[in-house]
């Protein structure tokens, strides 16, 4: 019997998109690949799969097998229309995979929710949580016990120690170090580079040296 093709949507085929679709190609998982985005000619080809149009086209293709989608719009600050493209999928019956770069060392007592992408070279320990639909991009280490929240983006390099605790919808910038036991509350911005040593409150934004605010 001929094996069933295993086919993926990419929603957004900007320079997130290109990250995710590295990892995805190197894991050799799917047969066939598509893109959709709004703003990009259909029929253009990216790293070798086609865009085929804007978010219109997801139930046609739900109909005709595709079952799984990855939203590929990355996030700075703003989780909106990640959110909004995840909830417009899932409502037409789509499943979210995770995709994890096969550099990634990931532990197998870590926790994974649905839809989480793992960059190159990033570190989840032991007794991890991860929420759905969170990015943690190239050479970020997320230490033992750390819980990072849904729709949350653990930028380039950054370190959360261990048993750091990350609210939802949160941006933490590339090379940011969290030291460990912090709480940082949803909605949070962390500036690249920042030392947090204190608690952060909701939709604070930490730059450089923060010492600490009580949530």
């Amino acid at each position: 019997m001929k094996k069933a093709e295993k086919r993926l949507v990419l929603l957004g085929a900007g320079g997130h998109c290109k990250s995710v679709l590295d990892a995805v190609l190197r894991r050799k998982q799917y047969n066939k690949i598509y893109i959709t985005d709004p703003d990009i000619l259909r029929g253009t080809s990216i790293m070798g799969c086609p865009v085929i149009g804007d978010d219109t086209v997801l139930p046609k293709l739900f109909q005709e097998g595709v079952q799984e989608a990855f939203i590929t719009v990355g996030s700075i600050k703003d989780t909106s229309l990640r959110y909004k493209l995840y909830h417009n999928a899932r409502n037409i019956g789509f499943t979210f995979p995770n995709i994890v770069d096969p550099s990634a060392n990931v532990s197998a007592f870590a926790t994974l929710a649905d839809g989480i992408f793992i960059g190159k070279n990033v570190v989840v320990n032991a007794g991890a949580s991860i929420g759905k639909m969170s990015i943690l991009n190239s050479g970020s280490i997320v230490e033992h016990e750390c819980v990072v929240g849904e729709f949350s983006h653990i930028a380039v390099g950054a370190v959360l120690c261990g048993n750091v605790v990350v609210g939802d919808h949160t941006f933490v910038g590339a090379n940011a170090t969290v030291i460990q036991g912090i709480r940082i509350g949803a909605k949070s911005v962390i500036g690249a580079g920042s030392v947090v040593l204190g608690n952060v409150t909701t939709s604070f934004s930490a730059l450089g040296l923060y010492k600490g605010e009580t949530l």
